[in-house]
């Protein structure tokens, strides 16, 4: 028999302390996590998707590496899981199929659905117009969302996928100075593309949002902030807890602090679709969450 599969949408929005929050299913039984066994390190590996913001070329691939490469860091010092990059990939696919690909992909989405997708198209329906399109669907004050799909009865996951949103959000790459309302442009820090990859890979790993202002994961990015390129003590201690090193990955279960309930600013809706090979009949539950929009921080 298959295994259920379902789809966690988590986002970056523009805009108690715990030490961590980790993603649960959506039936709150297990956590987000990638499959490592015990005294095997695994390597996990993602691509960019080419082209990628034709505003800023060549250094927005470098600021997504530049994010990879923090986590990397953590997951060397004390971790069982090696994150790689690849080459760039064509493909613009976000999502898991059974007989697909299935690259971790890290894209920026230069185009509103709204605005070249027709407005009786059935992917609006089938929430696919991002996929058919190749367009922003998700909210003009996201920054960025990470598509995470993982095995119901497991929490494992199977496939993750990183949308950046240089639709309405103005990506940058600079490190300074910070761009002031009404004074956004390229050669100042608006919507820092490393500090909101950092964040979405967060969420590839499976953390879900922190309500500490000063974390990485926090779900909110002002304008011209750059401190989520540098890990916060709680995200570095979800590496150690989570993927502990020579060891199996590790579901709520385990002990550990910060295994939080996954609620994280997260709203969820969803629906079930059901295909066939032959007389066969494979369920898919497809559950997508959304990270509850708190707007853009404006002085």
């Amino acid at each position: 028999m298959r295994a259920s599969v379902a789809v966690l949408l988590s986002g970056l929005l523009l805009g108690q302390s715990v030490p961590y929050v980790r993603t649960k299913t959506d039936d709150g039984s297990h956590c987000l996590r990638w499959p490592v066994s015990s005294g095997i390190r695994r390597t996990l590996s993602f691509v960019q998707s080419a082209p990628g913001d034709p505003a800023l070329g060549q250094g927005a691939f470098d600021a997504v590496s530049r994010s990879a490469q923090t986590w990397e860091a953590q997951l060397q010092a004390c971790g069982s899981l090696d994150l790689a990059e690849g080459a760039h990939s064509a493909s613009r696919f976000v999502g898991y199929t059974q007989s697909g690909q299935n690259e971790n992909l890290v894209l920026f989405r230069t185009e509103l659905c709204s605005d070249v997708v027709p407005p009786g198209d059935p992917c609006h329906t089938g929430a696919t117009c991002g996929n058919s399109y190749d367009c922003w669907d998700h909210g003009a004050t996201i920054v960025g969302l990470t598509t995470s799909s993982y095995v119901i009865a497991t929490g494992e996951v199977l496939d993750a996928d990183v949308e950046l949103n240089a639709a309405t959000a103005t990506p940058t790459i600079v490190d300074s100075p910070p761009c002031s309302p009404g004074a956004i442009s390229t050669s100042c820090v608006a919507n820092d593309v490393q500090n909101a990859t950092t964040h979405e890979l967060g969420h590839f790993l499976g953390l879900d949002h922190s309500p500490d202002p000063s974390s990485t994961m926090y779900a909110t990015e002002p304008l011209g902030e750059t401190s989520k390129r540098v890990l916060d003590s709680g995200s570095k201690q979800f590496v150690c807890d989570v993927y502990p090193a020579g060891q199996a990955s590790r579901d709520c279960t385990s002990s550990g602090g910060g295994n939080g309930n996954g609620s994280g600013g997260c709203s969820s809706a969803g629906g079930a679709v059901a295909v066939g090979p032959g007389l066969l009949l494979l369920l898919l539950a497809l559950v997508t969450r959304r990270s509850r929009p708190t707007g853009r921080a404006r002085a």
